[in-house]
């Protein structure tokens, strides 16, 4: 029971868990921010591709098929790399953002319109590919929500004093930043859908799918550098708590330290 274990025991109980937790933490953003750094070349390698004229089997760098299995998993896989930011982001839900329920809705958007786009096109390329794009353009617009909260949590400066003054100069910065990628997604889905079609032998082709390209992994790169930005951020907060709390033990005040309740965060999810 409570009252036969000393409060010592107990303490240094807490204090073990709440290491573990933050050096797992630390240690997962730390992989993530390598996974959006990989997406972002992902989409570089993208537009490449799209330089060259993939329906032309002497001039294209690879096949449609590839192009586009490449394009539609890295976005899902991408999307799920979001959701474990935010599953192990050292700071409360609530400090990310003040409306859980509507991130918790633009998260099942995000991943499960990946998902059975990137399915559809895998499927068949042929005769999923304009819905698969139609859904995937769409579900930019609801990625430039999630960006928008990852930016505002990072403005907000819950790193610390010392953040919170350098993030103060990066507001307006941040929301052109978010502005400008929300654009870009709204360009691109106009590109798609408003440039005509063309009648071919496998259906429709959009006339501006090529060129809708270019916004589309224009858009990716910016995004994947805000999850970077917001992953590494992440560290830095799990590394600086860390060391209150190895601070704190080695002083004989854990037990009254709010650092020590850094492990409710995920709870809130």
């Amino acid at each position: 029971t409570l009252e036969q274990v000393g409060p010592s025991a107990l303490e240094g109980a807490l204090a073990l868990a709440t290491i573990r937790d933050l050096k797992t933490q630390s240690c997962v953003n730390m992989l993530l921010a390598l996974a959006a750094v990989i997406y972002l070349s992902v989409n570089i390698v993208c537009m490449v591709i799209n330089s060259y004229d993939i329906d032309d089997p002497e001039e294209a760098a690879t096949t449609p098929q590839t192009f586009h299995r490449l394009e539609f998993w890295g976005t899902f896989c991408f999307n799920v790399v979001d959701v474990f930011a935010i599953i192990f982001s050292p700071k409360r839900l609530s400090q990310i953002t003040a409306a859980p329920l509507l991130l918790k809705l633009v998260i099942f958007v995000n991943v499960g319109g990946s998902f059975t786009s990137a399915l559809l096109v895998t499927v068949n390329l042929e005769k999923f590919e304009i819905p698969s794009h139609e859904i995937e353009y769409f579900n930019e617009l609801t990625v430039s929500i999630f960006d928008l909260v990852l930016l505002a949590s990072l403005i907000r400066g819950m790193g610390g004093t010392k953040l919170r003054d350098q993030k103060g100069n990066q507001v307006i910065p941040s929301l052109l930043l978010v502005g400008c990628a929300l654009v870009i997604a709204l360009v691109q889905l106009s590109i798609y859908n408003f440039m005509g079609w063309e009648k071919s032998e496998d259906g429709y082709e959009a006339n501006g799918e090529h060129l809708a390209h270019y916004f589309e992994f224009s858009f990716q790169i910016i995004s994947a550098g805000i999850t970077f930005w917001f992953t590494m951020d992440n560290k830095f907060v799990a590394d600086g708590k860390l060391q209150q709390v190895m601070e704190s033990i080695g002083n004989g005040t854990f037990a009254s330290d709010d650092t020590s309740d850094c492990d409710e965060d995920q709870s809130e999810f």
